[in-house]
């Protein structure tokens, strides 16, 4: 099905440009019914003019206070999507802009709260197939979600395609449900895209799911251990491209070929031992980012890499549900990213960086002791 998208700009050419995509490109061609609308004129009669279009989809640029022909818009993107939230509350809104106007952390998350994705344009035109299919996800979501008749909690439950085994895991996510039979879909949206899915401890991307096993990203993904694990993958609404797995359905297809022996150790020591007994040959295990060795057992927040927790610190990036796994801070980022912000680690660890900062990797260390 075609998704009708409004896309707003106060640009010419920016819209004929992505006119231009839309229209020619087979894969958005099939997918999308490109709108585009220019904002010189009241908000009123931008607001009459989006209603008839009956869209699905926002596309928003954030510099739209341009003036033409002496009428000025008067409003920026994210002033336009907070209105759109409240005239169309159960459609998805996207920032669609360039890196040069717009940097997310320039921007408080309040001002930020009516957006359901922030694409750059460039992006788009690089990597166009990764956010085409974004996109369309995004979309295809808010509409089972606003199909579903009565908003219960178990229907959400449903259409995530939830293991039973999770039901009070997903309960401790906070879900922003104000009873049994009462939920929002932009507020659900969010909150299965932005928590459910980004934060690992239910649901594990590639390297979370990798590293819970012991095994590397790279065995991880390969044909027998995707075929493997096939009835764990997250199949329900905003599924990313990369793929999510259920960390319960993962543990417990895992422990179907694991001896009693295997089971008494942790997931990532037991399992890689059990896949090699069970298919005689060698698994490529998880590895460190800081000292090389196997297997490791978390995962850095800011590299995405496999990190020993004794080479890591405890790291408050955001506000997760404490249901999340914790995130963590590798050594290894904080000797050379520039991502880290100090302020983010504890007491205790704020005491260690200079050592850490310091510190030769174990490897180094050992080749200036031969």
């Amino acid at each position: 099905m075609k998704i009708t998208t409004i896309y707003i700009d106060d640009d010419n050419k920016e819209l004929k440009k992505f006119k231009k995509k839309f229209k020619e490109d087979s894969r958005t061609r099939e997918k999308f019914e490109l709108i585009i609308i220019d904002t010189h004129k009241e908000i009123k009669n931008l607001i009459n003019e989006v209603k008839e279009k009956k869209p699905e989809l926002f596309l928003v640029d954030f510099d739209l206070e341009k003036p033409k022909n002496g009428v000025l818009s008067g409003i920026s993107g994210t002033s336009l999507s907070n209105l759109l939230r409240e005239k169309f509350p159960d459609f998805p809104i996207v920032l669609f802009t360039r890196k040069s106007v717009f940097k997310v952390e320039q921007h408080p998350k309040q001002i930020l709260a009516s957006l359901d994705k922030i694409i750059y344009k460039s992006d788009f035109f690089n990597d166009g197939n990764y956010y085409i299919i974004s996109l369309y996800e995004l979309a295809i979501g808010f509409k089972k979600l606003r199909d579903i008749k009565s908003k219960h909690w178990n229907e959400l439950l449903k259409i995530i395609k939830a293991p039973k085994c999770d039901y009070v895991n997903l309960k401790l996510a906070n879900p922003p449900i104000t009873s049994e039979n009462n939920w929002m879909v932009s507020e659900i949206a969010n909150w299965i895209c932005n928590v459910l899915i980004e934060y690992p401890g239910i649901l594990y991307n590639p390297v979370n799911t990798a590293t819970f096993l012991g095994i590397s990203q790279k065995a991880f993904l390969s044909t027998p251990l995707q075929e493997f694990f096939t009835d764990a993958k997250y199949s329900g609404i905003f599924n990313p491209i990369e793929g999510r797995w259920w960390k319960s359905k993962i543990q417990n297809i895992a422990e179907k070929i694991m001896n009693k022996k295997e089971k008494d150790m942790l997931p990532y020591e037991g399992f890689p031992l059990a896949w090699e007994r069970f298919k005689k040959i060698k698994v490529e295990r998880s590895k460190c980012i800081f000292s090389g060795e196997s297997p490791a057992d978390w995962v850095c927040c800011i590299l995405n890499e496999p990190v020993m927790i004794k080479y890591s610190l405890s790291y408050s990036l955001d506000s997760r549900p404490l249901v999340m796994d914790e995130a963590r801070v590798s050594f290894e980022a904080l000797r050379t990213s520039n991502d880290v912000n100090d302020n983010l680690i504890s007491l205790t660890g704020k005491e260690m960086l200079a050592d850490i900062r310091k510190m030769h990797k174990p490897k180094e260390r050992n080749e200036i002791e031969d």
